[in-house]
């Protein structure tokens, strides 16, 4: 099972900490642009990692912007698909805000505390990026994921829980990172939906991690949908959801 692959949280943490702040290269964004990027590049500790940006033009650019990052979930999954079977970049254009779809390597996130240190490293420099590129407003950054991706952003609002506003998982598990407890800086509110005819994460995994960021005391919004497989929520417009989640939790709140 996923679950035994993923690694602990205490160790992800000294090794999180003790890495030093990204070098970074990039090419291709205009600075300030509308637009979709959908190939763009960006040298993190001497690896080249990709990324697709979505500016939508409903975006005042002369303001600060919220920003989303969406990580897709494993295997196949990736930035390319993740915006058509989630339909975010049209929730991003309703609701004024940009998202950037991260892509992974080796088609997962975080499986091992190396994987993660590079992950969240990658997420550092692109947030680091993103805010030389546009006006971001730095306490309306959200992560959301699916699956893996989900897992993923579970971690990821952990270690930089004061960076991160709200985190939304979607079908995607904790993982033997919590078996200590979330044990986050800052108790960010969470939210999470998951299908109840999920045969990769059973909706058991979603229960339970429900109540264990309420044992610590984060806020937590949970969405079990009847006979949803592992498959994005578009029958219950989960996006909108996610986004009156998001909208209404900024950093400093």
């Amino acid at each position: 099972m996923l679950g035994n692959r993923l690694p602990t949280i205490a160790a992800v943490a000294f090794l999180v900490a003790a890495v030093t702040p990204p070098a970074l290269g990039v090419a291709g964004l205009k600075i300030g642009a509308h637009g979709e990027f959908a190939n763009e590049s960006l040298t993190v500790r001497g690896a080249t990692r990709i990324f697709r940006l979505v500016v939508p033009r409903s975006v005042d650019l002369t303001h600060p912007a919220p920003l989303v990052f969406a990580f897709h979930g494993m295997a196949i999954d990736s930035k390319d698909l993740m915006p058509k079977y989630s339909k975010l970049n049209e929730t991003a254009e309703r609701h004024r805000f940009i998202v950037v779809y991260p892509n992974a390597v080796g088609g997962s996130w975080g499986l091992s505390v190396r994987k993660a240190v590079a992950d969240i490293a990658f997420f550092d420099a692109l947030r680091q990026h993103l805010a030389q590129l546009h006006r971001i407003d730095s306490e309306r950054i959200y992560a959301l994921g699916m699956s893996n991706g989900g897992y993923f952003a579970h971690l990821l609002a952990r270690e930089r829980s004061t960076t991160i506003a709200a985190v939304a998982s979607h079908s995607g598990p904790l993982g033997l990172q919590t078996l200590g407890g979330v044990k986050a800086a800052r108790k960010f509110p969470v939210f999470i939906v998951h299908g109840t005819a999920d045969k990769i994460f059973p909706v058991s995994f979603a229960r339970e991690n429900v109540e264990k960021y309420r044992r610590e005391g984060h806020e937590v919004e949970y969405v079990e949908v009847p006979g949803l497989g592992h498959i994005w929520a578009n029958k219950i417009a989960v996006n909108e959801k996610i986004w009156e989640f998001f909208a209404s939790h900024p950093r400093g709140q």
